[in-house]
C-alpha cells in the first residue's frame, strides 16, 4: 500500500515537474527537491549502482558532475561561488534520479503526456499573448520564458509531432496542424533565432530518418527553398538576416561597429573564452571561475559577460580539455546509446541529441534552469526502457 502511494505521487510529482519547468522557475525548483527527497525516501538511491553499470549515460553525467566537484579544489573563485556553479548543473544528477523512476510503461506515459500538455499550453499561451489576451511576459516577447528556451521547446515539440504524424495515420491531420501551429509560432511569432537553426536540422533530421535518397534531396530542397523565401521576404526575418551578416562579417571582414549586435556579441564572448582556454587548457580555471577570470580579461564594454553562450566554452574555460572530454563522452554515449532502441524511440532520442548538441554551441543549456532540467528530464525519458530488462520499450502516447 506504501509503495503504490509513493509510486502515485512520484507520477503526479514528475507530470507536474516537467509542466512547471515551461512556466515557472521556482515551482520546478520545489519539486525538484521534493524529487530528490522522494527518490531518498522511496529507497531509489539503492538501484544506482545498477544503473551506472547499464547506463553509460548515466556514469558520463556523473563523471562530469564529478570534474565539477574535482574543480573546486583548485582555481582562484571561491568555495560560495563554486558550490553556486555547481548547483546550475545539478540537472546532471536528476538524469539517474528521474530514470530509476521510470520502469514502468504507466510512468512514462504520464511523463510524454504532462511533455504533450505542457507544450501545447505553451504555444496556446504564445498565441494569446500575441493577441493581447495575455500580459504575462515584460520581457515584449509573446512566450512564458526567454524567446530562446522557448523556442528550443518548441522546436523539439515539432520534431516530436511530425513523427507521430508520420506514425500514426488515424491521427495524422492534428499531428499536422499542431506542426503548422509551431512552425508559424517559431518564425513569424516568437523570433528565436536558436529555435529556428535548429528547426531546420530537426527537419533534415528528420527526413534522414524516414526517407530514402530521393525523398531526402527532395526535404533538403525543400527546406532550403522555405528558408530563402522566409529570409528574402519576410519582415520577421530581421533577427536572422542579421545574424547572417555578422556571421559574414566577422568571419570575413571583421569590423569594430558588428561587435554591439547580438549574435557579434556572441563572437566576441567567443573569442575572449577562447584566449582564457588556452592560458590553461587542461584543468582550466576551476568551478566558479568563469567570471572573475573573464572580467580580467575584459573589464568593461559590451563584451563583459557572465556567460558565453556556448556550453564548451563554458565547460571549457572552468575545467579545461579534461572538462571538455566528459562533456563530449556525455553527448557521445547519447548518440551511442539511441542506436540501441527501437526506431520510434531512437528517433526521438536522436532528435534530442541534435537539440542538445546545436544549443550547447549557441546557449550553455546546461547551466541555465530551465532548459538543463528539461533536456534532463526528456534524457531519461528516452533512455529508461533501454536500460530496464524487466519492461519492454514503450512507445508514446497518442
Amino acid at each position: 500500500m506504501q509503495a503504490d502511494i509513493i509510486t502515485k505521487s512520484a507520477y503526479l510529482l514528475f507530470a507536474s515537474f516537467i509542466i512547471s519547468i515551461y512556466f515557472s522557475t521556482s515551482i520546478s525548483t520545489i519539486l525538484s527537491v521534493l524529487i530528490g527527497l522522494l527518490w531518498l525516501i522511496s529507497g531509489r538511491f539503492k538501484g544506482l549502482p545498477v544503473l551506472l553499470r547499464r547506463c553509460p549515460i548515466v556514469l558520463w553525467a556523473l563523471l562530469l558532475l564529478a570534474c565539477f566537484f574535482l574543480g573546486l579544489t583548485y582555481g582562484r573563485a571561491g568555495f560560495q561561488e563554486g558550490l553556486a556553479m555547481i548547483n546550475k548543473y545539478r540537472e546532471l544528477f536528476f538524469i539517474p534520479v528521474l530514470m530509476s523512476f521510470l520502469d514502468k510503461e504507466r510512468a512514462r506515459y504520464w511523463l510524454w503526456n504532462a511533455f504533450i500538455l505542457a507544450s501545447i499550453a505553451a504555444l496556446l499561451g504564445s498565441y494569446l499573448m500575441e493577441m493581447g489576451f495575455l500580459d504575462v511576459n515584460k520581457d515584449g516577447d509573446p512566450c512564458f520564458k526567454s524567446r530562446i528556451t522557448y523556442s528550443i521547446f518548441m522546436a523539439f515539440f515539432t520534431f516530436f509531432c511530425v513523427h507521430k504524424a508520420y506514425q500514426e495515420p488515424r491521427h495524422r491531420p492534428w499531428y499536422l496542424l499542431v506542426v503548422l501551429l509551431c512552425l508559424y509560432n517559431l518564425f513569424f511569432v516568437v523570433p528565436g533565432r536558436t529555435g529556428q537553426v535548429l528547426m531546420v536540422a530537426l527537419a533534415l533530421l528528420f527526413a534522414w530518418q524516414c526517407f530514402n535518397v530521393k525523398g531526402r534531396l527532395l526535404a533538403i530542397v525543400l527546406v532550403t527553398v522555405s528558408l530563402a523565401l522566409f529570409l528574402g521576404f519576410s519582415d520577421k526575418a530581421v533577427r536572422l538576416q542579421e545574424g547572417i551578416a555578422n556571421t559574414q562579417t566577422y568571419l570575413i571582414k571583421p569590423e569594430p561597429e558588428q561587435v554591439p549586435s547580438s549574435m557579434g556579441l556572441r563572437y566576441g564572448f567567443w573569442q575572449n573564452s577562447l584566449k582564457l582556454m588556452g592560458k590553461k587548457p587542461l584543468l582550466g580555471y576551476g568551478t566558479g571561475s568563469f567570471n572573475k577570470e573573464y572580467q580580467r580579461l575584459v573589464v568593461d564594454g559590451p563584451l563583459l559577460t557572465t556567460n558565453p553562450h556556448n556550453e564548451f566554452l563554458m565547460i571549457g574555460v572552468q575545467l579545461g580539455a579534461v572538462g571538455l572530454v566528459f562533456y563530449c563522452g556525455f553527448l557521445w554515449s547519447q548518440l551511442v546509446c539511441a542506436r540501441l532502441l527501437p526506431k520510434p524511440e531512437r528517433w526521438l532520442a536522436q532528435g534530442l541529441w541534435l537539440s542538445l548538441v546545436v544549443t550547447s554551441l549557441f546557449n550553455s543549456p546546461l547551466l541555465d534552469h530551465a532548459e538543463g532540467h528539461w533536456f534532463a528530464v526528456l534524457i531519461a525519458l528516452c533512455y529508461a526502457p533501454l536500460y530496464l530488462p524487466d519492461v519492454q520499450p514503450a512507445g508514446q502516447p497518442t
